[in-house]
């Protein structure tokens, strides 16, 4: 890049954005969090605080958790302490979708869709948060997922109704930090 400090000051320009992930209102609400690679890292700050609350007598919610990457052995970032929260109780659903391990495809949106059941309850009738953290791409494919676990009528016949993640946007129960 040419760049040398022997020749001088060097200036960086930095945009810094505030995160547009917190945690919700209230520690019994469920959280939903969904990551791809890297974006698991705001994740294991929100585990670590429920944590916390919890080993405070805080009554607390359901985690449920999703993590995609390409390969098990090679991208599942914290996995042992993942699995550990998982076997104490703390994460009370783990979503492993690790595309390449296996002859099909798997990704988070399909262990979204699996879960339809169960995010339908936590984002419909005990009012969630659903959060999603990584790369743009599979954003589309998730709020379909999203979707369909919101309205399973719909997803029976076929079709998307969008208007229940719309709700959740409004209502800042379905929070993006995508780049």
């Amino acid at each position: 890049a040419g760049l040398d400090p022997s020749k001088g000051d060097i200036y960086v320009t930095v945009d810094v954005q505030p995160s547009v992930l917190r945690l919700p209102p209230s520690p019994k609400q469920a959280i939903i969090m969904s990551g791809l690679g890297t974006g698991m890292a705001p994740f294991r700050a929100f585990v670590q605080e429920r944590k916390y609350q919890k080993e405070m007598g805080i009554e607390v919610g359901p985690i449920v958790l999703y993590f995609g990457a390409r390969h098990r052995h090679e991208e599942w970032l914290y996995g042992d302490e993942w699995d550990a929260y998982a076997a104490e109780g703390l994460v009370t659903r783990l979503g492993l979708a690790f595309s390449r391990d296996q002859k099909e495809k798997v990704y988070i949106q399909n262990k979204i869709v699996e879960d339809k059941a169960l995010l339908g309850d936590l984002l419909g009738k005990e009012n969630g948060f659903f959060y999603l953290c990584g790369p743009t791409w599979p954003v589309p494919a998730i709020a379909t997922a999203i979707s369909q676990a919101l309205n399973p009528e719909a997803a029976a016949r076929g079709e998307v109704d969008a208007s229940q993640v719309e709700k959740l946007k409004q209502e800042g129960r379905y929070i993006l930090e995508v780049y």
